[in-house]
């Protein structure tokens, strides 16, 4: 095989190289992207010859060479590459794999073999995410995709989209360094051989938190005062409910506004004489339990719940696009924010829906709730071996939140 001559597609014409250990080929250009696209296609056609030697068809007298600007090529993850802007090290790898996969359909692939196992959530996150990654590189194969090159999308959605680098150390890169190494391994197909996103992160500025994430007494007065002031919209009356209810109940419970705004009316019952609300869409995928506080109970939340039609408390259905990515019940959690934020005039340092997870949890351990019951009701994963053999009984919630002191408002 070596000292034999190999012609190889280069940009928009053919090369011949003599075959040896290695195919050393010049690219011809010296921009890198383009470089490694090149690579991509030469090394594709590399392996076709491997192939066809392989097979005895390489002297086939009816093969004809095809036009080099139409050929396929896959590029063979991690080669060599002794002078990136022109110069590329092609391997004879033997995988022969010649159809071009961009980031969108390798998304997809993932995003169908994790329907039933990741969080709706989760999958809604990592598409936005490869929407930024596929606007980048455009039509590029991810197979030629370097460290290079994701660190440069790091920076342009940094740069250009705005994004945070803190969210993108902790949420893009994170959801593509998941996803490229579910393509290494056997249930992705072993489309990759090497993760080239793993170790990749942008410098984060040092934050200094302008405030607090607790609610200050003042702030919990004026949320919750503006909330109990709110009459029945006979128009919108799943929009009026949930700025009724909703800041109520975050403030009684922990739990976030987006697992309150899914409630229906069947999550509100009454177990072992305990009125409780079954979170059953929750931001970790495992549904809660968690007991009404007696302050609701005498607000008349569960008359209210009562009186509702079957069906969801805090949305209408008919309102929201069935097709949206974004579900009923995170619109109108969002909704509420911005609601609270014009209301109240609510300081920009705190988060007007969020802020309860933190004030609640304050709350309780100064009540002297312990650790295990308040991340039970709150959803907070136990980091303990231990702690997860124990699942705290709905009686000893019930207690626990009997111990949780009533909020005063002006």
């Amino acid at each position: 095989m070596q000292g034999r001559s190999v012609t190889l597609p280069i940009g928009d014409t053919w090369a011949s190289f003599t075959v040896g250990p290695i195919v050393q080929a010049s690219l011809r250009t010296k921009e890198p992207r383009e470089a490694r696209h090149r690579h991509s296609i030469a090394d594709g056609a590399l392996k076709r010859f491997w192939q066809e030697q392989r097979l005895g068809t390489l002297f086939d007298p009816g093969f004809q060479r095809p036009d080099p600007t139409e050929a396929d090529g896959t590029l063979t993850p991690g080669p060599t590459v002794e002078a990136p802007t022109h110069v590329g090290t092609i391997s004879g790898a033997t995988g022969l794999n010649t159809s071009p996969l961009s980031s969108q359909q390798l998304f997809e692939r993932w995003a169908t073999y994790h329907a039933d196992k990741r969080a709706r959530n989760t999958i809604k996150r990592y598409r936005a995410t490869f929407r930024s990654l596929s606007a980048f590189i455009k039509g590029y194969d991810v197979r030629c995709l370097s460290s290079d090159d994701l660190y440069e999308w790091a920076e342009w959605r940094r740069d250009h989209e705005g994004v945070s680098a803190r969210s993108i150390n902790k949420v893009d890169l994170v959801a593509v360094s998941s996803i490229f190494g579910w393509a290494g391994n056997r249930s992705g197909g072993r489309l990759l051989s090497t993760n080239p996103a793993r170790g990749i992160s942008l410098d984060e500025p040092r934050l200094i938190a302008a405030r607090e994430r607790t609610f200050r007494e003042a702030e919990i007065a004026r949320i919750l005062d503006a909330a109990s002031a709110v009459v029945r919209d006979e128009l919108h009356p799943t929009r009026s409910a949930a700025r009724r209810w909703c800041p109520w109940l975050a403030a009684y419970s922990g739990a976030r506004i987006g697992e309150l705004t899914s409630l229906e009316k069947r999550d509100v019952r009454v177990e072992a004489g305990i009125s409780v609300i079954d979170l059953r869409i929750t931001k970790t995928g495992e549904p809660r339990t968690v007991p009404l506080h007696s302050h609701l109970l005498e607000q008349g939340f569960v008359e209210f719940v009562n009186t509702s039609p079957n069906g969801p408390l805090f949305y209408d259905r008919i309102r929201f696009r069935p097709n949206s990515e974004t579900l009923p019940a995170e619109q109108q959690a969002k909704k509420i924010s911005q609601w609270i934020r014009a209301e109240v005039k609510l300081d920009p340092g705190v988060d007007p829906n969020h802020g309860w997870r933190h004030t609640w949890k304050t709350r309780a351990l100064a009540a002297g709730i312990e650790e295990r019951l308040r991340d039970a009701i709150t959803g907070h994963r136990v980091t303990s071996v231990g702690r997860r053999y124990e699942t705290p009984s709905l009686q000893m919630l019930s207690h626990a939140m009997s111990l949780f002191p009533y909020y005063n408002t002006f």
